[in-house]
């Protein structure tokens, strides 16, 4: 059970990101061989790769939001109605996710709208993984409190969501 909450539709994109960076509030993402994307003017509306969750978090504060719990994270892809895939329980195809190395590469974060979450955000599985505020562990919901869990109180590693272009469907 969750309060309401507030989730963007899209992953945070180059575009987005670069306002933070302007404003001197947000680090550089890592550029380059493996992220050719931020800084190039093609790729204004991808998302922002390489940033850390602390870089994550930051930008979040800038934009006077916060990262989402795992909880609410896992309520905005999935719905109430126990679905398996933001849109519904059919398995991953090209139309619905970028996955899979469908296209080998991050694409613009408007691209699946059939693949919209419940609450219709998009790219919830597939395209990139998604920074939450919780740190990871994988037992943690056994314990958890049942209204508005906010995750565990420490960890070695932050969580992350929603898989990447380069994880299968399952």
């Amino acid at each position: 059970s969750l309060s309401a909450f507030w989730i963007d539709q899209t992953e945070v994109t180059n575009a987005m990101y670069a306002l933070c960076v302007e404003a001197r509030e947000c680090p550089v993402p890592i550029t380059g061989g493996l992220n050719p994307y931020y800084g190039n003017s093609r790729f204004v509306d991808y998302p922002v790769v390489y940033v850390t969750w602390n870089a994550a978090d930051k930008y979040c504060h800038w934009a006077g939001r916060r990262l989402p719990t795992d909880a609410e994270w896992e309520k905005a892809a999935r719905g109430t109605d126990g679905r398996l895939y933001p849109w519904g329980n059919e398995p991953p195809n090209p139309s619905l996710a970028n996955f899979d190395l469908n296209y080998g590469a991050p694409l613009p974060v408007d691209r699946y709208p059939l693949g919209a979450s419940p609450y219709g955000a998009l790219n919830m599985a597939g395209n990139v993984r998604e920074w939450v505020a919780d740190w990871f562990n994988e037992f943690y919901y056994l314990v958890s409190a049942r209204e508005n869990p906010q995750g565990p109180d420490t960890g070695e590693t932050k969580s992350l969501r929603g898989g990447s272009y380069l994880d299968d469907g399952n």
